[in-house]
């Protein structure tokens, strides 16, 4: 009887063990883990500086979609930029892939990108919302507007 219960108690400690390490893996990622990776934008929303209600929305199109912005490990912020062929109707590539170097201080959310600067509002494995650090008075209220850039992987 004593083996039956030392087997299970064994098979419990090793099944929380490895449930426990995947959970910390997970739950464990810093938000400069987070974003690392390639990311597309799909969607801007503008609110208002005030009160934060939407002023104005608008999916990308699809070649704006397919664009990659690609955070590395390595510091560098890479941009593939992607534009219709009127003649295949199909995006492709345009340009060579665009690399800048980029900055992350976690305290703030500030993420620095060759100079521009943006807060990460949300980063999980599957969304990046950025807002624009220095945006315009877009409804001459006096306040400056906040703009969001959605991403997704």
């Amino acid at each position: 009887m004593k083996k039956v219960y030392l087997s299970l108690f064994t098979i419990i400690l090793l099944g929380s063990c490895s449930n426990d390490e995947s959970e910390t893996t997970e739950e464990g990622k810093t938000q400069s883990q987070q974003f690392i990776g390639k990311w597309h934008r799909y969607k801007t929303v503008i609110l208002n500086g005030k009160t934060d209600v939407p002023l104005t929305s608008y999916d990308h199109a699809k070649c704006e979609i397919e664009a990659v912005h690609e955070f590395t490990n390595n510091n560098k912020y890479l941009l593939t930029n992607y534009v219709l062929n009127s003649s295949t109707q199909q995006c492709q590539q345009i340009g060579s892939v665009e690399s800048y170097p980029y900055s992350y201080i976690s305290s703030t959310n500030l993420l620095d990108i060759d100079g521009e600067r943006y807060y990460i509002k949300h980063v999980d494995s599957k969304e990046l919302i950025l807002q624009d650090y220095e945006y315009y008075d877009q409804n001459g209220d006096g306040t400056k507007e906040k703009r969001l850039d959605y991403y997704k992987k």
